[in-house]
């Protein structure tokens, strides 16, 4: 596998991510979900899975393990992010004026995760049927009502305001239903 390093801190993650995906592939295909959210039964199984599927591959326990734990979570300014290196690509390939990347890119922050993941647990990121229930999975429901009692003040909404504008939207900041604010 040939892959596009992203952060040269992490020389194994490209490798360890393509290990997870793969077996995440594995997952889908005999259960009906997702991992559960910070489930020890299920981050458990899946490396049990993993060490079946790809035996010596699977250098770090640790790093399949939080995997599991996460992958049912989606972090929209990280989707934004990862949408424009794709429209650029596409653009590439379309125009035939670059090369596009023509490798695997794998991602990972889990340096955004907190140092103490004890409170992150699977009641804590439990699904509650609302929008936010992709960041609740990774970061748990007492961070998204921090972000929602947060008040900010953008001054400025051209490209990189409306962007960022966007983005606090789309995660939760200021939107304290508490305090009259509306989430849609």
């Amino acid at each position: 596998m040939e892959c596009v390093f992203t952060d040269f801190a992490k020389f194994m993650s490209p490798q360890l991510l393509h290990v997870c995906y793969q077996t995440l592939h594995s997952w889908n295909s005999t259960h009906s979900s997702l991992p559960k959210p910070w489930s020890e039964a299920d981050s458990a199984e899946f490396l049990a899975l993993a060490k079946e599927k790809h035996g010596e591959e699977v250098s770090d326990e640790a790093f399949v393990t939080q995997f599991a734990k996460v992958c049912g979570g989606e972090l929209s300014p990280m989707c934004a992010a990862m949408g424009g290196v794709v429209a650029q690509e596409v653009m590439k390939a379309c125009s035939g004026k670059f090369m596009p990347i023509f490798q695997w890119l794998y991602f990972d922050a889990l340096e955004c995760l907190p140092e103490d993941c004890s409170a992150l647990t699977e009641e804590n990121c439990a699904p509650s049927n609302t929008r936010y229930d992709g960041q609740v999975a990774v970061f748990g429901k007492d961070f998204q009502q921090k972000l929602a009692k947060q008040k900010w003040f953008v001054v400025g909404a051209g490209a990189i305001g409306c962007e960022l504008l966007k983005n606090f939207a789309l995660i939760g900041l200021g939107c304290n239903q508490a305090e009259g604010a509306r989430s849609r």
